[in-house]
């Protein structure tokens, strides 16, 4: 709910989608460094404490964004607000993923396990957008965004109250101050998922564009519901199943097929056909998901399993924010089109360093 709330919100602030992109992506990246931190913190003092503080933060950062929102303070003011928000975003799938290795033993088992979790956060992702939409025309883009913060409140206190988090003990290890960037593998899962998550926020920002272009920035955020469709149908077929080849392989394949996809959502000219291309986009979404956390069993170091998926998400996030801010510039300045292909052209990329690094992803 977050991106299309802060974009709506900040939108309506500072009437430009160049700052609203800003302030989107300045949530996104401070998100980001919290991951990696908070993850870095369950490892050493476990996953309660950890959650709940951050959940206590974040509520009051994102009550003061709407706030600085509601009395039209500067872009600047709104992207520090919303840094702070990010950063104190409650690190659930973080904390989640560190789990399955202790509730899951068998490698294809827990491959399965990561299918699922996507196929879950699908279901939560394609509901939000619509819930996002019809709460800011019902009520307003800040009420959407005090809802978000209420419900990742409730998801951080909820989860930290299970057994399996308060049981959990992470590993004693010793990589230094880049933690699992240590490992050649991380850095290049890092590298490639921070382009992919690149090309996902530029959609994030241009949908909602495509949208104002015919009359409404909200019905266009509601595309991004066909995206999450897709990405949950692909979820469903990528975990019904095992499949053969290497990892790092399927990883560029599937990044490739993302680029094509993004650069067809140039040629549409109505909903109901972005719509059906978003669908098919999505489709590779979750299992690109996937299998980044299934290399992570091979490349991250022993005793790193928090830090390491928060590393993961951190790619994506920091990617998602930059695509966001380069979306609102290339919106404002150039159309939704060149957006669209600038997001074609960031999948490539990641497809690219995928093959040229393939051999770091091979071995831990």
């Amino acid at each position: 709910m977050y991106i299309l709330g802060i974009v709506l919100l900040a939108r309506d602030a500072t009437d430009s989608f160049a700052d609203a992109g800003r302030v989107a992506a300045a949530f996104g990246l401070a998100n980001a460094v919290g991951a990696v931190t908070q993850g870095r913190l369950m490892d050493r003092l476990g996953q309660p404490r950890v959650l709940r503080t951050a959940a206590a933060v974040h509520v009051v950062a994102l009550a003061g964004l709407v706030t600085a929102a509601r009395e039209g303070t500067p872009a600047w003011v709104l992207a520090l607000c919303a840094a702070a928000g990010g950063a104190s975003l409650p690190q659930v799938p973080a904390a989640m993923r560190s789990l399955w290795s202790t509730l899951v033993s068998d490698p294809e088992q827990r491959a399965t396990a990561y299918a699922l979790v996507a196929i879950v956060f699908e279901v939560a992702v394609v509901t939000a957008p619509a819930i996002v939409a019809v709460i800011a025309a019902v009520a307003s883009p800040e009420a959407a965004v005090l809802v978000a913060a209420a419900l990742a409140l409730a998801g951080a206190i909820g989860f930290a109250a299970t057994t399996g988090s308060r049981g959990w003990r992470g590993e004693r290890h010793d990589v230094g101050w880049l933690g699992p960037l240590a490992a050649p593998g991380m850095r290049t899962v890092f590298v490639v998922v921070a382009a992919f998550g690149a090309a996902l926020g530029v959609l994030q920002v241009a949908l909602p564009a495509f949208g104002a272009e015919r009359g409404s920035a909200e019905e266009g955020g509601l595309l991004l519901v066909a995206l999450s469709c897709g990405s949950l149908a692909g979820g469903l077929v990528y975990g019904s199943r095992p499949w053969p080849g290497v990892l790092a392989r399927r990883l560029w394949v599937l990044l490739l097929a993302l680029g094509a996809g993004c650069a067809l959502l140039a040629v549409a000219d109505s909903y109901t056909t972005l719509a059906v291309l978003l669908f098919v986009c999505g489709l590779l979404i979750a299992p690109v998901v996937v299998v980044g956390s299934t290399l992570l069993d091979t490349v991250a170091p022993s005793g790193t399993a928090t830090e390491a998926f928060a590393v993961m998400i951190m790619g994506i996030v920091a990617g998602s924010a930059a695509g966001n801010a380069l979306a609102g510039s290339i919106v404002d300045a150039a159309s939704y089109e060149a957006a669209v292909l600038s997001a074609a052209g960031l999948a490539a990329l990641g497809a690219a360093i995928t093959a040229a690094r393939r051999r770091s992803l091979l071995t831990r």
